[in-house]
């Protein structure tokens, strides 16, 4: 007995020695391993990122090249009689072809190098030796000295040439210089907070274009040679290796410190232009809860580890425990396999939605169409008092409705991420002021007392979207002219203050009633979605109860705050208060409109339409303005009717989206593509449609139409837009 006792007392320490060291070894490789894997998990984030831009990017450039097909088409051939007709046939081109609205401007070069654009004649351009390889088209970033700024350069190879004077020397290449400043929002990420650098790079390593809120820390004009130069964290990587899997496989990245900082960075080619594109984050911003569960995993893990040293002492007396814990493992195994199917279950579900509110928004809009349509039709028509009272409450109602609709779709949209702040350079003054040609409209037949106190900033000229913003400010003045009785008053206060960086200003709305107000315990509950004070409210004043969560949801995505202040039975404040980076003058673009009339009368539209009583309603509606109407049912339908009809039998198409054979989209996209037809280019198409989301209207201008109008369409605004168009 005393020889056991003698060898346990040796034998424990032993034991507890290979624990101790069997827990600092494991705890040293579980924190390798989990340094690797934040870091692969951390590179693979980033190139997930890059190759979702580099995708954005290629489908918004591709837009250039049908651009440029465009232009080939509508030039080859053509001769002028000298430079001057030349220019101007430049100048009327990019104003059809709305460059400007594409950060573009055309240019034509003649058989010796010489650039054309449409002020005239810039000389021999610098980059003509990227055209002389027998390529007939071509794509590179151009630093020409002819013109000044930095271009991505879309070429095509004209078929015919274009010739000039007696001489009739000849143009064989048209092309379009994109300002590269303006393909920033292609790739513009909010993921890491605003902390990337972009880089565009020439396949050289020449820097061509740089983009971040900082200061350039590479700082050199050679980027490939600067990353040379720079330490690589990782084992066996240095820029070779990167570069060489770039070239394989199209997109790289590496973990590297400059100046003492840890950052990221990933290259990206884009073999079709010519250029390469490289994001540098500082690695602080790079999966950011992926290192923060590192560490917790880390912890776990070395508290874990003595855990197991404790259990294995403890094994010595109890087998019992180590059973419970195979069990335990079990159960959370088990655990994780049903969170697993649950998160399957929850993203299916979250597909689902998004596809029925995709839908639901198509196919409600679109009786509702007919239902408007042919109401504003019986009331033109119906001239016994009873049915024109029963009319305009048709009317209201199927209003009330459409705006209840449009409510649950946009908080929906909201909640699922779809709707992004897209800022712009405006005039912050005009967005202001704008709102009150709307609110006119609410007080016409009120007896309310309506101020306004608006002051003008130092610089009125800021990054903003205007759409949110004229929602936000039209959805508080709505309810204050909703629940202030006639006699009342409000009060529409704008102000705006720098703020220290110089950069950035912050616009202050504060929005003042003597309405009804609300209680202290609804204040807590104002921004709820379906909050509605009192029981009458939804009958009395109507209103699904979103106004105000859509309203603080714009907000915060604008990066502003909302407060309210209110008092039953003495009125209400709201102050909304909004940032905004400042620009300049000449990037804000104005949309002048002709205050001239468009005589409408003998205007031969060609309406595709597939639904026979949207295409009844329009049909009349524009009849009685005096246009004469071509009806087809599909987009197939409309293409061959264009292509057999001769130019100049119709002024204008309307185009439906979604019909049966061919959508709208590929029916216009035929109709520009039509050889030989010079209107095909020309002829303006509008798409009225009820797919009426924002994604839905670009869809509609990139592929080629003018105009969008969504379903139900209201017949003043179709006119407005003919006319507009036409214009």
């Amino acid at each position: 007995m005393k020889e056991i006792k003698s060898k346990s007392r040796f034998l424990l320490p032993i034991i507890v020695f290979v624990l101790v060291a069997i827990l600092v070894s494991g705890t040293l490789y579980i924190r390798s391993s989990l340094m690797n894997l934040t870091m692969e998990e951390r590179s693979n984030q980033l190139e997930e990122m890059v190759t979702q831009i580099r995708a954005n990017l290629s489908n918004g450039l591709q837009t250039h090249w049908n651009l440029v097909e465009g232009l080939n088409n509508a030039i080859q051939g053509r001769h002028y009689g000298g430079v001057e007709e030349l220019c101007r046939s430049i100048e009327e081109m990019e104003e059809v072809f709305c460059t400007e609205m594409y950060g573009s401007q055309i240019m034509l070069l003649d058989s010796q190098g010489t650039a054309y654009l449409k002020k005239g004649s810039v000389g021999i351009w610098n980059d003509v030796n990227h055209l002389i390889d027998g390529n007939i088209r071509h794509t590179f970033i151009s630093e020409t000295d002819n013109i000044d700024g930095c271009f991505l350069v879309f070429s095509k190879e004209l078929k015919n040439p274009v010739t000039i004077g007696d001489d009739n020397k000849r143009f064989n290449h048209v092309l379009l210089l994109k300002d590269i400043k303006t393909i920033k929002q292609y790739y513009t990420t909010s993921t890491y907070g605003g902390n990337s650098a972009t880089y565009f790079i020439k396949n050289n390593g020449i820097l061509a274009y740089f983009d971040a809120e900082e200061d350039d820390v590479i700082g050199a004009r050679n980027i490939f040679k600067a990353l040379r130069e720079v330490d690589y964290i990782q084992e066996n990587r240095d820029f070779g290796s990167v570069k060489d899997e770039m070239d394989v496989e199209g997109i790289a990245s590496a973990n590297i410190r400059l100046d003492g900082t840890e950052y990221f960075h990933c290259l990206a080619s884009f073999e079709d232009y010519n250029m390469i594109l490289m994001l540098l984050i500082p690695a602080s911003s790079v999966a950011t809860s992926t290192l923060s569960m590192m560490n917790s995993t880390f912890k776990t893990s070395i508290i874990f580890m003595v855990l197991i040293v404790v259990m294995l002492l403890f094994a010595f007396f109890s087998f019992v425990r180590v059973q419970r814990s195979r069990q335990l493992v079990e159960l959370e195994q088990k655990t994780n396999r049903e969170l697993n199917q649950l998160r399957i279950v929850a993203e299916n579900a979250n597909a689902a939605k998004s596809t029925f509110l995709n839908n639901m928004s198509h196919d409600i809009r679109t009786p509702m169409n007919a239902i408007i349509g042919f109401t504003n039709i019986a009331l033109k028509h119906n001239t016994s008092p009873e049915v024109k009272s029963c009319l305009n409450k048709i009317r209201d109602s199927s209003d009330h409705l459409l705006a209840l609709i449009n409510d649950v779709l946009d908080i929906s949209r909201i909640e699922s991420g779809k709707i992004k702040y897209s800022p712009s350079p405006v005039d912050i003054m005009e967005v202001s002021e704008s709102v009150l040609t709307i609110v006119y409209g609410y007080l016409a037949n009120r007896s309310i007392n309506f101020k306004t106190e608006i002051n003008e900033p130092k610089t009125r000229y800021v990054f903003a979207d205007p759409a949110r913003i004229r929602e936000v400010l039209v959805n508080i003045l709505g309810n204050a002219v909703k629940f202030t009785q006639d006699g009342g008053s409000i009060i529409y206060k704008v102000s705006y203050q720098d703020m220290n960086d110089n950069r950035h200003i912050v616009a202050h709305y504060e929005i003042s009633d003597t309405g009804i107000g609300m209680s202290e315990d609804f204040l807590l509950h104002v921004f709820d979605e379906f909050s509605q004070e009192s029981q009458d409210a939804r009958t009395k004043y109507k209103g699904t109860g979103l106004g105000m969560a859509i309203t603080k949801k714009y907000v915060e995505l604008m990066g502003g705050t909302i407060t309210v202040d209110s008092k039953k039975g003495r009125g209400t404040t709201f102050t909304v208060e909004l940032p905004m980076e400042i620009t300049k003058q000449g990037e804000v673009k104005k949309k002048e409109l002709s205050s001239r009339k468009v005589d409408l009368n003998g205007l031969k539209i060609l309406l595709v339409e597939d639904n026979e009583l949207n295409a009844e309603i329009a049909i009349v509606q524009l009849e009685e303005l005096g246009m004469d109407i071509t009806w087809v049912k599909n987009g197939d339908e409309a293409v061959n009717m264009f292509r057999e009809k001769p130019q100049g039998s119709f002024d204008l198409i309307l185009m439906d989206v979604i019909m049966p054979k061919m959508n709208g989209y590929e029916a216009t996209r035929a109709i520009r593509g039509l050889d030989g037809r010079r209107d095909a280019l020309k002829i303006p198409i509008i798409a009225m449609t009820a797919n009426a989301f924002a994604e839905d209207v670009q869809a509609s201008l990139d592929a080629g139409m003018n105009e969008h109008l969504s379903k139900p369409i209201v017949i003043d605004e179709v006119i407005g837009t003919i006319a507009r168009t036409l214009d």
